[in-house]
């Protein structure tokens, strides 16, 4: 084609030529498609990671909406047992002065009453029975006196070495015991740091309650020890009444709480307060027309005992503090 035409621009091309256009054509294309692909699988991953990274913002979300619900419940939960306790403070403070000033006139009743009982030689069966309510009604009123003082206004703890035979007998001495019912007392003692008066308090009050759920009926009162460790003593009150309902059961230790038309709500309590002062633990369990168990866990071991049998500084430290804090 001559220099001259306008077609001057086209021109053949050999096959060799052709084909080594079309082989570098088609490896560009190859290029491109294999960008193409790896461009393609770096959006996928990265799609991939987007929903992993929504859905582990969507988990987080959930779980802070739980813990702010959580929270929510927690301060409202706070905030209830808190007025609870300015509550139950200023009425106890009350019941403790109504308490404290009814024991004088109260004494006098029991000791007058006493006096006239005496000079009475001969009574009738009308006028025993008089007397016998009487004396329920002042024994009544005595115990709401002392469980309301025991717990409003605990003394501190005088503890010394006790056995727990010796202080299960003086609760056999102060405790009425009826004919049908039988205390089982147990075959082994133990001797354990404690106040004494405090822990006969607590039997006295373990066991009238096991008397008054036998009721009318026969029954029987068992306590035993066991050693669970070294340190720790197992001391067990079983009777076999008709049982506690289990709604009821995590309620009894609550202040105020009580079944009873005579009850106080303050017995329980004061005996979880006891023994947890002693440095122990209280529970129970119960199964309808199986009867009631009360389970109470006491450190065998004076501080001092305690501290002796710890080497490490920090441990030895933190046991400080930790029996700082009951105090």
């Amino acid at each position: 084609m001559p220099d001259d035409s306008p077609y001057f621009f086209m021109r053949e091309f050999s096959h060799e030529e052709l084909a080594n256009l079309l082989i570098n054509k088609v490896k560009e294309l190859k290029a491109e498609k294999l960008q193409s692909q790896e461009l393609n699988e770096r959006l996928q991953e990265n799609l991939a990671h987007l929903e992993e990274t929504t859905a582990k913002l969507e988990e987080t979300e959930e779980a802070l909406k739980k813990e702010r619900d959580n929270l929510k419940l927690e301060v409202q939960r706070k905030t209830d047992e808190l007025l609870k306790k300015e509550k139950l403070s200023a009425i106890g403070e009350l019941a403790a002065r109504i308490a404290h000033d009814m024991r004088n006139p109260l004494s006098v009743i029991k000791n007058s009453a006493e006096l006239i009982k005496r000079s009475q030689k001969n009574m009738d069966s009308n006028t025993k029975v008089t007397w016998e309510r009487l004396e329920r009604g002042i024994y009544r009123i005595s115990h709401q006196v002392d469980d309301v003082l025991d717990y409003v206004k605990p003394s501190p703890l005088k503890k010394k070495p006790a056995k727990i035979s010796g202080i299960l007998h003086d609760v056999y001495e102060r405790i009425a015991i009826p004919d049908k019912i039988k205390i089982n007392l147990p075959k082994t003692d133990i001797t354990i740091p404690c106040d004494h008066d405090k822990l006969e308090t607590v039997f006295v009050n373990l066991i009238m309650n096991s008397i008054q759920a036998i009721g009318d009926k026969t029954g029987n009162i068992s306590i035993t020890l066991i050693d669970e460790s070294d340190d720790v003593v197992l001391i067990t009150v079983h009777d076999d009444g008709p049982g506690i309902p289990q709604k009821l059961i995590r309620k009894i230790f609550e202040p105020l709480f009580t079944t009873r038309q005579i009850g106080t709500g303050l017995g329980l309590p004061s005996c979880k307060n006891i023994i947890e002062n002693h440095g122990g633990s209280i529970d129970v369990s119960s199964a309808r027309g199986k009867g009631t168990t009360f389970l109470i866990r006491l450190p065998t071991k004076t501080e001092w005992e305690n501290l002796s049998k710890i080497g490490d500084k920090e441990k030895l430290t933190n046991y400080i503090s930790s029996v700082s804090l009951k105090m």
